[in-house]
């Protein structure tokens, strides 16, 4: 969930860096939490077909792939591309770690530090 607002403290530098319009800028926040919020009930559903943890794994890859690509962008649309990625992902990453956290942790004092921390 971080994700969705720290790149707003490096969007500036990468708006010069990229010459990037104020529209592309608004679209790098915007296309990640469209694409996770489209997708966050289909990665819940992959979640349950896959299994949780090749899900859970396969979208902390895929994200650390997308967050790469996104951090080495040399256009807009290579950010935009990343960043859409990014929201594929996480929407297939955090269905399963709650899922994973819930079955591990089924009650009382664990689960309440697990889901806090």
């Amino acid at each position: 969930m971080l994700d969705g607002t720290i790149v707003n403290i490096a969007l500036p530098h990468a708006q010069s860096d990229l010459g990037m319009s104020d529209g592309d800028r608004t679209w790098v926040v915007t296309l990640y939490a469209l694409v996770f919020g489209a997708l966050l009930l289909l990665g819940g559903r992959i979640a349950d077909y896959w299994g949780r943890k090749r899900s859970f794994i396969v979208g902390t890859a895929g994200f650390a792939v997308a967050s790469t690509v996104g951090g080495m962008a040399q256009s807009t649309w290579e950010l935009l591309a990343a960043r859409g990625l990014q929201g594929l992902f996480t929407a297939l990453l955090a269905p399963a770690s709650l899922a994973l956290l819930t079955v591990n942790f089924p009650g009382g004092k664990d689960r309440i530090k697990a889901f806090s921390v």
